[in-house]
This record gives structure tokens, sequence and C-alpha cells, in this order.
């Protein structure tokens, strides 16, 4: 894949995440992929598709910033800011970083997300 391509399947990938919407989120992953977060165990595709949308089940607001991405040819590697404004307001920013594979048809088969389990155990206070 070529960055531009990478770039385009990481921008709608990260916006429909933005805009809670997970089925297209969950579009861009080969049904065989695996996602792990250092916080916690790999995941099937089905499993992570319940635990993603539940950081902002309670109407909490996300968005990416200061986002940074380094091409493999076949990879990418993003950091970026997750930023989380819970319903009463308080801001919770992450920084990640997150290393993505795919397979040919650009199709999303691993995801490793590493982020400060301290910054994100405030998403939950």
């Amino acid at each position: 894949m070529t960055p531009a391509e990478i770039d385009a399947v990481l921008d709608d990938l990260f916006g429909a995440a933005e805009e809670g919407d997970w089925d297209r989120f969950a579009g861009h992953f080969a049904d065989d992929a695996r996602l792990r977060q250092n916080v916690g165990r790999e995941l099937k595709k089905a499993d992570a598709m319940v635990a993603l949308p539940a950081f902002t089940a309670d109407g909490t607001q996300l968005r990416y910033e200061r986002v940074r991405r380094v091409y493999g040819e076949s990879s990418a590697t993003e950091m970026h800011d997750a930023v989380f404004v819970k319903p009463d307001g308080r801001v919770v920013s992450i920084d990640i970083c997150v290393v993505i594979q795919f397979d040919a048809e650009g199709r999303i088969v691993r995801s490793d997300e590493y982020l400060d389990s301290a910054a994100a155990a405030a998403l939950f206070a």
C-alpha cells in the first residue's frame, strides 16, 4: 500500500471512531483481525467491537489530535493524542502509539496499541 492509500484508510478509520460509527470502523478490519492494547489482552475483531465503543457509550466525545504517521510496505505506525471529553466536561488526553498491519486488500489484520495506563484509567474515574 502507498502512504496515500494508508492515509485514506486511517483517516476514515479514526474519523469513524470520532463520529461513533462503529460499523464503519469495524469494516476496515479483516474478519480474522487481532487487536491488542498494552493494558489488556489480545482481542478478536468481534470482541474488540464490543470493547472499543464502551469508551464513548456514556456520551463521551472523542477526537484525535497531533497525528503523526510512519509508513511501512503494508503497515503504518500512528502516534496521536486521543482526547476524550466526558459528559461532565472533564477532558482526558492520552498519548497513543498504534502499529497497524494491512492485508493485500487494504484491510487491517493486526493493531497493536500502546498507551499510558494511568492516563487511560481517568476515563473511568
